[in-house]
């Protein structure tokens, strides 16, 4: 299964129909595709180091970082009532498919580890699955119009 894939089910039609963000939201909503891109860059930096292996707390404390915040965002939160409705939706489901994606790709990699693939081939494809991640949300950010509070990211490392 491919990265793409895992990353297929974006929601082109709940962003259309949102109305839009204010200044204070799509800070909010960077933040969020932020700590997925910091995230993917410890898993990279890792992988590099120890093998694909050795970086999966990074993807793991991701998803478990995704679930609290998620929590935050729910009715009984204390999260700063600056936040639109809108953002607030739109957060609670982007990082309920930040905690998705995360823990897809981690049983994806987990089931390359125990694939009898070089270990090479191994780190070559979990490292592609990271790189669909991080297009995912560099597409999410252009579908919600916050590219503008984000600058480019770029994974590298060094074989």
């Amino acid at each position: 299964m491919s990265a793409e894939m895992v990353c297929a089910y974006i929601w082109r039609d709940d962003v259309a129909a949102l109305p839009p963000f204010t200044p204070y939201d799509r800070k909010y909503l960077a933040g969020i595709v932020y700590q997925v891109w910091r995230a993917c860059q410890v898993y990279v930096t890792v992988a590099m180091e120890r093998g694909p292996r050795g970086a999966r707390p990074a993807l793991d404390e991701l998803a478990k970082w995704a679930v609290a915040q998620r929590r935050e965002l729910g009715p009984r939160s204390s999260v700063p009532s600056t936040l639109s409705g809108a953002a607030l939706r739109v957060g609670r489901k982007l990082l309920t498919d930040v905690e998705t994606i995360s823990r897809r790709v981690l049983e994806m990699v987990a089931a390359l580890e125990k694939a009898s693939l070089p270990a090479d081939q191994v780190e070559e494809q979990t490292l592609g699955m990271i790189e669909g991640v991080l297009r995912w949300t560099s597409l999410m950010a252009s579908q919600l119009g916050i590219t503008r509070h984000l600058r480019p990211h770029m994974l590298w490392y060094e074989r």
